[in-house]
């Protein structure tokens, strides 16, 4: 899914951000909602836009905690890619929750990783926290 790229005419960040993903909770194994957000800055090659949403459903289909699925997106935008840094920011919400238990109809676990340059400069972080989540659509 990584290998169809092109070369990169820009250093500025690249975001597919709300892509509704399905899941499934690797302790309960009952259905999660994910919206996922992805960016990356290119070095020497960018990825076709429709990978990214696909890379997204494809790695949240495994029973796969949240916190470790937005990593390993995270590390793969970065290392595959060898951007200058990737982001992943990640709301999930976990029917496990709302369903059994405390009943947290509205909760949604929110997490996020980033390497590289989103990592190092506290400005480049801060664009893209603003820009996934302004205009931010209801998950359900």
């Amino acid at each position: 899914m990584l290998d169809k790229t092109f070369p990169a005419k820009y250093r500025e960040m690249v975001i597919s951000k709300h892509n509704v993903s399905f899941g499934t909770c690797p302790h309960h194994l009952l259905p999660v909602i994910y919206r996922i957000s992805l960016a990356y800055i290119p070095t020497n090659k960018v990825l076709g836009l429709s990978k990214l949403s696909r890379m997204a459903r494809l790695m949240a289909r495994a029973p796969i905690l949240q916190e470790d699925l937005t990593h390993e997106l995270c590390r793969t935008l970065h290392i595959e890619l060898e951007s200058q840094g990737a982001a992943v920011y990640v709301e999930g919400l976990h029917l496990c929750m709302a369903s059994r238990g405390v009943g947290a109809h509205e909760a949604r676990l929110v997490t996020s990783a980033v390497r590289g340059v989103f990592l190092d400069e506290l400005a480049t972080r801060e664009e893209f926290i603003k820009l996934v989540t302004a205009s931010h659509p209801p998950l359900l």
